[in-house]
């Protein structure tokens, strides 16, 4: 087949096997006999189905799925059919089932740790994976398991024996019987996706990438021979240059230095000759800048993950030469304009410059910096001081450095965020970006440009210019820098009267200096330039030919800028942009390429993880023993798996590898047709009831529960088959013809259509408005009930909207933050909590009102939690109960709350970065705290199941009478 096939499972009786392959795009589950012979599709949906496990009797396989919500269980007969659904309850996600054939119970996990993570070690706290048990016939439910870490992956035998994979014993994942409660097994190294014999004489699993056998009655493990023959090859291919990571055209004008997919090259002003210069194969080529003779380049590059400095002759007459390879990454390359020194930040502490002529490198300062950022630094155009940005109170400040006193300074030293700045030629002024209101972490702020006058300058005087009529010998302009910082926040001048900006560059050609930056002043974003001037000031007009810019670089009389798609040459004095295009194509080693993000991917984390102290763990250690199996390494998936694993040997919320290539390109993907038609569970074509808000719940539809589906589109279904066939399309149409039978009667009705994810999104919404209706019900219309699923603007804007609309009117609010995915929203939340009413107002002698309006702190208030109230879910928790604003009831939170960015890979792929740890007041890490109920109250698989909800039934006890 064409895709990956994954999750092989064999039936108990020996005869078939069951596997998944994103072959058409996403996973799908197939059958196979396992003496060969035709493959059968079983599932035909746009989500991602996986097989767990096969029935006792081998006649069909549950599989998982997010088709409904993040995680169910289905069943599929293996001679095909539409899967049924093993368990309702949009919050019932179930994983890792398999059947006891003695009892008919049902053994499964439920945590998103038992199926999103699976290999993620040391989790401890409410939401960690236990084996549970639901036997159908008696309707018993049991929680086997209570450790509070992971006991995941059940197994049983035909005799009903139970074992599963538990890290209570040392830490790692070992073999457990049920029982007894023996460990059966007990490496120092964790076991993956075990799999047991039907007649339970043997455990196969995974350790160290390698198959391993248990015997179970001589308690041995053997590693088999298996010889297999693999024509997996990581081919070179072929790689158009596009749009460069890094540019600098030569102080010649004459040559570019460009680097793309982390190798570096040389060309031309125009793009036409282009060579590449040799640098380690397996190494990432990054920044680069000429040097003051246009002959030689210095640049970054990869050095086992870190970013060091090297040098090497364009003309290829030298070899590369390192210059400064610290077990850091260095970032922020900026030449002075002599040429002499080259300034930049390495890792997350230091300011440094080089010395080019001596290569001796100096600590200037050391601040904080976030070392997967880049930050801005200028030098001034004398070449003695340097502007630069850094952080403090977690938002960028702009400091000026004086290379003569060797002293810094800082300029803005403000709680809101300043970036960019640039000298003015003539050394007078300092141009930055500021959004003098606001900070911009976590959720951003728009600057604004302003010009800040370093000294007291005064204004130029009409005599003056009148006297330069008769002067024919102009003075040499003064670039010299004097700082007063005194009521420098007075001295500000806004550049724009409006719209916003970002990315400033100052250019110097002869007298006349150009101030570039990106703006939407005039509606749409662009690039402009405007020349500075004392009098006649002009407009700055907008460069035609280019985007927004994101990068810049200025040599001789040349400009070039980069938008996101291609580099330009740009005119200043006419303000227009001219393509550059590099036509060519170079060989790219796959292999080498993923072994160096390997290790970009450690060594990322090594400066930027929260935790100093890596959670305990070993991390040099840890690169080292998975950097072992990168020989084995001969997909893009072997490279997922094997970063995955190692990250998750740090036991971190928001980590992970994510990577794409066209190597994984499906030849083929097809869309599910959504309606908002939902048909029985026990009879797949014969409607149940039609999901409020979707596209088919309009009014006038004549459809009716038990209606029955006899076609689609014209073409008659089987009863049979599966239904989801029929709804399977390559494109997604924008209506549907659906035919329906009642009563012997056929009948056509005409749909809009939605995606699969629009419809699980409204499935998500049935459940919060049975909730609604549940309190209303309850408390008699008094109680306010409001959900948030995640900490996002979107849900913001709904939670603004619904306080306004429907708690302005109750006397006492519910707001429900479980399963709540996060964001980064709390401020806004809390803030909304915490209003309460100052003083009243009216209008003459009509009624007075409450200022502000809503004032939810005047009510009382029960926020809901629960082990899914993960990341922002949890910062806001924390806060409603350190500030006292509402009592919690609930579980505790997920503990999984680290902010977090990411870092972008040489092929585009990525990494994310836990970066920011979040903590209480008296110092507790809420990654391994969580926020704790005021009021403990557990929801159960069994309690979903029957529909009831002991939490909230408990938050409304709490609220009432009123």
């Amino acid at each position: 087949m064409g895709g990956n096939e994954t999750n092989p499972k064999i039936s108990p009786d020996g005869k078939l096997l069951a596997f998944s392959s994103n072959e058409q795009g996403n996973n799908n589950v197939y059958v196979v006999p396992v003496a060969g012979g035709v493959i059968t599709q079983l599932t035909f949906h746009d989500a991602s189905d996986v097989p767990a496990s096969w029935s006792p009797d081998s006649k069909g396989i549950y599989i998982e799925s997010n088709r409904y919500n993040t995680r169910s269980t289905y069943y599929v007969p293996a001679e095909g059919g539409t899967p049924v659904r093993l368990f309702p309850h949009y919050f019932n996600t179930i994983a890792n089932l398999v059947k006891n054939p003695a009892t008919g119970e049902y053994y499964f996990n439920e945590s998103t740790e038992s199926f999103a993570f699976q290999t993620r070690k040391g989790y401890r706290g409410d939401h960690n994976p236990d084996i549970k048990s639901w036997n159908e016939k008696t309707k018993d439910y049991k929680e086997l398991t209570d450790f509070r870490g992971r006991d995941i992956w059940p197994m049983v035998d035909k005799g009903g024996n139970l074992f599963y994979v538990s890290e209570e014993g040392n830490g790692e994942a070992n073999i457990v019987r049920h029982a007894d409660k023996k460990y059966l097994t007990s490496f120092e190294e964790s076991v993956q996706y075990p799999a047991i014999s039907h007649d339970g004489s043997k455990i196969v699993f995974i350790k160290g990438y390698r198959i391993h056998v248990l015997d179970l009655k001589s308690g041995e493990s053997v590693e088999p021979q298996i010889e297999l023959a693999d024509n997996r090859i990581l081919n070179d291919i072929s790689v158009p240059v596009g749009r460069p990571q890094s540019f600098a055209i030569s102080p010649d004008g004459k040559k570019l230095v460009f680097t793309f997919r982390g190798l570096l090259f040389v060309s031309d002003a125009k793009g036409n000759f282009v060579k590449q210069l040799p640098t380690p194969a397996g190494e990432r080529a990054d920044e680069a800048i000429w040097a003051s003779d246009s002959k030689g380049v210095y640049y970054t590059r990869t050095n086992g993950g870190w970013t060091g400095l090297y040098f090497r002759s364009a003309d290829l007459k030298t070899a590369e030469t390192p210059l400064f390879t610290p077990e850091s990454s260095i970032k922020s390359l900026v030449i002075s304009p002599k040429g002499d020194k080259i300034a930049f930040v390495n890792g997350g502490k230091s300011l440094m410059v080089i010395n080019t002529a001596t290569k001796a490198t100096e600590v200037l300062q050391n601040h904080e910096f976030w070392a997967f950022q880049s930050y801005p630094i200028s030098f001034s155009f004398d070449g003695k001081h340097l502007a630069y940005a850094a952080v403090n109170l977690f938002e960028r400040d702009i400091f000026i450095y004086d290379l003569g006193k060797k002293s810094s300074l800082n300029l803005t030293n403000s709680a809101n965020f300043e970036n960019d700045p640039v000298f003015s030629p003539d050394g007078k002024y300092l141009y930055i970006l500021s959004n003098r209101v606001s900070s911009a972490f976590p959720r951003g702020a728009g600057t604004q440009v302003y010009k800040i006058a370093l000294e007291k300058v005064v204004g130029p005087f009409a005599a003056d210019e009148y006297d330069k009529l008769f002067v024919t010998a102009r003075e040499k302009r003064d670039s010299s820098v004097v700082v007063r910082p005194d009521n420098i926040q007075r001295r500000y001048e806004r550049v724009m009267s409006r719209g916003e900006q970002h990315s400033l560059f100052m250019v110097s050609r002869g007298e006349k200096s150009y101030l570039l930056f990106n703006s939407n002043h005039e509606g749409d974003w662009g690039l402009y330039v405007t020349e500075l001037k004392e009098w006649d000031q002009k407009p700055p007009q907008k460069i035609k030919g280019i985007g927004m810019a994101s990068a810049y670089s200025n040599g001789g009389k040349e400009f070039f800028a980069a938008d996101r798609e291609a580099l330009y040459k740009v005119d200043l004095a006419s303000a227009t942009a001219t393509k550059i295009d590099i036509k060519h194509n170079f060989a790219k080693n796959i292999s080498d390429e993923f072994r160096q993000m390997f290790y970009e991917v450690w060594a990322t984390l090594e400066q930027n993880f929260y935790d100093v102290k890596f959670h305990g763990v070993d991390w040099r250690a840890k690169r080292d023993y998975y950097a072992g199996f990168l020989k084995h390494v001969k997909s893009r998936d072997d490279l997922r798996v094997l970063l995955n694993d190692m990250l998750n040997e740090l036991n971190s919320s928001h980590m992970g590898f994510s990577t794409a290539g066209k190597d994984e390109e499906a030849p083929s993907r097809y869309s599910t047709i959504a309606t908002g038609l939902i048909f029985k569970n026990d009879s797949p074509y014969v409607l149940d009831r039609i999901v409020p808000g979707s596209k088919a719940d309009y009014s006038g539809n004549p459809l009716k529960p038990g209606d029955k589906l006899v076609s689609v589109n014209g073409v008659k279904v089987e009863s049979g088959k599966n239904r989801e066939l029929y709804f399977a399309s390559a494109a997604l149409p924008r209506e549907v013809v659906l035919g329906f039978m009642r009563e012997g009667k056929e009948f056509d009705v005409k749909i809009h259509t939605m995606s699969s994810p629009e419809l699980r999104s409204l499935l998500y919404t049935e459940w919060e408005d049975w909730n609604r209706a549940y309190v209303d019900s309850a408390a008699n219309g008094k109680i306010a009930y409001l959900h948030m699923r995640d900490m996002s603007p979107e849900s913001l804007e709904k939670f603004y909207i619904e306080i306004n609309t429907i708690a302005v009117h109750k006397d006492a609010l519910i707001l429900d933050l479980r399963f709540n995915n996060g964001g980064n929203v709390h401020k806004e939340v809390i803030d909304m909590l915490s209003q309460r009413e100052h003083f009243r107002w009216s209008h003459r002698d009509n009624p007075r009102v409450s200022h502000p309006n809503v004032t939810p702190a005047d009510k009382p208030i029960i926020v809901l939690v629960n082990e899914r109230s993960l990341s922002d879910a949890e910062v806001t928790s924390n806060g409603i109960k350190t500030l006292s604003l509402a009592k919690l009831v609930g579980t505790e939170t997920y503990r999984w709350i680290i902010f977090t960015s990411s870092a972008r890979l040489i092929d585009g792929s990525s990494v994310r970065l836990p970066a920011w740890g979040c903590y209480t007041l008296d110092g507790k890490d809420l990654e391994f705290e969580g926020v704790s109920p005021d009021i403990y109250v557990k929801n159960t698989f069994k309690d979903r199941l029957e529909s009831k909800d002991p939490q909230l039934e408990r938050a409304i006890k709490e609220l009432l009478p009123l």
